[in-house]
Formats: structure tokens, C-alpha cells, sequence
């Protein structure tokens, strides 16, 4: 990770942002590390001290530009609402060409650095998906959900958006994410209480 102190702070910024734009001047693989350094008007060894790939810069670049809100279920103390918006920003992040750009691009290139899949999982998916389990905990509790598993309750809800992101390229936008959403969640809500 980077610098994020006084000047290293500043020109972190300054790299992500000649980086975020290159992505969508030119596409994810067509950006270089030495492209970014020019644009960011910074030598490749700053980069490279910060960033030991380019797999690692676009992950923080992604992580700056979207951060946790995208990725995490709200708590309003509704749980099919707080899904359903859940569902909504993960759509959006995909349908806008640049970030579904992003996210595949370092999705594809993570399975082929083993150390970018380490740092993916360990600060994105397990910190992000230890909060969204547990808001889904919290609504079993409640009530509002049969003690389905929150694990695959969370992979059932956002596999077929990245299925349809990284292999079949179709669309997916709210109503598809609304008919996930209900498709699972009618295995997973609680019997009615006259049954």
C-alpha cells in the first residue's frame, strides 16, 4: 500500500486519479505502470515502491474511487430493502463502463497474481463479506430471514451479477438484481406465520 502521509498522501492522489483516467481514456489492459507515471508526472520507481503491480494499483485505485459503501449492506432494519440497495450499487458499479471495466480487469488479473488474489480477499472480500454475513446474522435474528447460511445466502446474491459481468457480457441492471434478490430471498424468508 501506499504512502499516505504529508506529500506521499498528495501524490497517492495524484497517481490514482492519472490512473482512473487512463482507465477510461484507453481500457484497464491498455494502460501501462509507465503510462500512469507519465500522467502523473512521477517516476515508475515511485510506483513501483508503492505499487508492486499494476494489478495492486488498479485494486487501490478502485478501493479510492468506490470504497466500502458499494460493497456492504446498509442496516435500515429492513433486510430485503438493505439487500435490494446492496444489489442496486453493485449494479451500478457494473453497468458503468469504466468501473465494470475496473473491476474485471483486476478481477481477471487477480487470477493470475497470486498476491493480488492474497490482498483481495484478506482487505475486500473478508472484511466486506465478515460485515454483510453479520447484517445478515442480525436479521435472522430478527426474524427476518430462516437461518440460511449468510455465506452462501451473500454468494447466491452477487454470483450471478459477476457471472453475468465476467462470462456472458449480458446486461445487468436493477430489474435483473430485483429477480436474483427475489428468487433467493423466497428460499430464504421465514415461513408465514400461519403455517
Amino acid at each position: 500500500m501506499a504512502n499516505t502521509t504529508g506529500r506521499g498522501a498528495r501524490s497517492r492522489a495524484t497517481i490514482l486519479q492519472a490512473a482512473l483516467e487512463l482507465c477510461a481514456e484507453r481500457g484497464y489492459h491498455a494502460v501501462t505502470m509507465e503510462a500512469v507515471a507519465t500522467r502523473a508526472q512521477v517516476g515508475k520507481p515511485t510506483l513501483y515502491r508503492w505499487w508492486p503491480s499494476k494489478g495492486m494499483l488498479f485494486l487501490d485505485a478502485l478501493t479510492e474511487r468506490f470504497g466500502e459503501p458499494y460493497f456492504q449492506v446498509g442496516d435500515t432494519g429492513d433486510i430485503v430493502a438493505d439487500l435490494r440497495d446492496w444489489l442496486h450499487r453493485v449494479t451500478d458499479l457494473f453497468c458503468d463502463p469504466v468501473s465494470s471495466d475496473l473491476v474485471a480487469g483486476v478481477a481477471g488479473t487477480a487470477q493470475h497474481d497470486p498476491e493480488l488474489a492474497a490482498i483481495t480477499h484478506r482487505q475486500v472480500h473478508l472484511t466486506l463479506s465478515g460485515r454483510n454475513q453479520e447484517r445478515i446474522r442480525a436479521a435472522q435474528r430478527d426474524g427476518q430471514l430462516t437461518g440460511f447460511d449468510p455465506l452462501l445466502l451473500e454468494d447466491l446474491l452477487v454470483a450471478p451479477l459477476w457471472y453475468r459481468l465476467l462470462i456472458t457480457g449480458r446486461p445487468v441492471d436493477h430489474a435483473y438484481a430485483d429477480t436474483v434478490l427475489d428468487t433467493v430471498l423466497s428460499a430464504a424468508a421465514p415461513p408465514p406465520a400461519d403455517a
